[in-house]
């Protein structure tokens, strides 16, 4: 308990962040807050609550470098990442690495929100660490879903590149091992997570990978050929979402986040089965390993194309249909305006509509991709 309690400390995390230069100098308020933070002789710090306050890059160009780096490297865990990589991979690389992939990152994800609702533990205190990112603030601290995602996508993507293509192993663990590792750091740097929330994190997603990895090729079978698979997927994905995930506190973002990541998955369950069974996909594609080909300029030209038009048509109905289904959901709910933050509302509209994104990445934006004569060849062949 000593040890837990140590790498729980708030105190360390503190510590990196002056290793790595930041201090409370380098954070700027308006004078509103400076004069709030005077007269209740509190420590200068970032204020969530007005916009006017900003964070100051530190003025040395090597703190400068980190800031920059561990904003990115924390970006890697985040919606926008998430909604562009994996399109991206599944329309120009290989949707069978990224199916997969996305499985097993949905399931470390799905238990990591779930145990920020169950356990609700505070993130570090204010000081001794300085906050330099505010956006999930609402959501508790253990465990760290970041650390969760920087260990499932790139050693899972390490495992099936490896795997299924002539890679050296040499090129692909090191590029996994600092992807984690810098996204880790980033939690520290910005100061929202101790490092026993990131040590959970990594060891959710090595539990899950390490039991999932045996069923994993067959449940991807059964989830494309299977006539009730979509049944069992919907009415599993429904029961994580209602009645198996943990009670939320008020506030709390982490079920919305996990309802997100469940229904995307669902949908990409549900559009794969379609492929099939609409004949669009076959299993008589060549066996692996492949051999890795570099792309020329024309074929950068069209991946571009495929994942403009892609992104374009995604980000459409995802505007749309929120619009439409927070309206329609308010109705069902018998509120009198539309309200996209009622609880039930949020989780029913993110359900359908991330749903249906996964739904239109497998199934929708290829088909249009075809009718514009820019289909990836082998995807309709990516089946096991």
């Amino acid at each position: 308990m000593e040890v837990l309690k140590k790498l729980n400390n708030p105190n360390l995390t503190a510590r990196f962040q002056k290793f790595c230069g930041v201090s409370y100098r380098n954070v700027q308020n308006c004078d509103e807050c400076r004069k709030h933070h005077e007269n209740n002789n509190q420590e200068l710090q970032k204020s969530s609550r007005c916009s006017k306050c900003r964070v100051k890059v530190p003025e040395k160009f090597g703190s400068a470098l980190l800031f920059y780096l561990f904003s990115f490297s924390s970006s890697l865990g985040n919606e926008v990442f998430y909604l562009l990589f994996y399109p991206y991979c599944v329309w120009n690389v290989d949707s069978i690495l990224i199916r997969r992939t996305a499985l097993v990152w949905s399931l470390c994800m799905y238990v990591g929100q779930a145990g920020k609702d169950y356990f609700w533990w505070p993130r570090p205190s204010s000081p001794p660490v300085i906050r330099l990112e505010t956006d999930f603030l609402q959501e508790s601290s253990m465990p760290s879903t970041h650390a969760a995602s920087a260990t499932a996508i790139p050693f899972m993507l390490a495992y099936y590149l490896l795997t299924r293509y002539e890679m050296s192993p040499y090129l692909v663990l090191p590029v996994a091992f600092l992807w984690c590792t810098l996204v880790c750091l980033s939690r520290l740097y910005l100061g929202v997570h101790t490092v026993l929330d990131l040590l959970c994190g990594i060891g959710i997603s090595l539990v899950i990978m390490l039991i999932s990895f045996p069923f994993l090729e067959d449940f991807d079978w059964y989830q494309q050929t299977h006539p009730f698979a979509p049944f069992v997927v919907l009415t599993t994905a429904i029961a994580m979402c209602t009645v198996l995930y943990p009670q939320s506190k008020d506030g709390s973002s982490s079920k919305g986040d996990a309802v997100q990541i469940v229904s995307v998955l669902t949908g990409v369950s549900i559009g794969s089965w379609l492929n099939f069974y609409f004949h669009f996909t076959t299993t008589g594609g060549p066996n692996g390993p492949y051999d890795v080909i570099i792309p020329t300029v024309r074929d950068l030209a069209i991946q571009i194309l495929r994942f403009f038009i892609g992104v374009v048509i995604i980000g459409l109905l995802k505007l749309t249909l929120k619009e439409i289904t927070v309206r329609l959901f308010s109705k069902f709910y018998g509120l009198k305006s539309p309200n996209p933050e009622h609880p039930s509302v949020k989780i029913a509209y993110k359900f359908a509509v991330y749903g249906i994104i996964g739904f239109s990445v497998v199934f929708l934006v290829p088909f249009i991709h075809c009718m514009f004569g820019l289909e990836r060849e082998t995807y309709f062949q990516e089946v096991v």
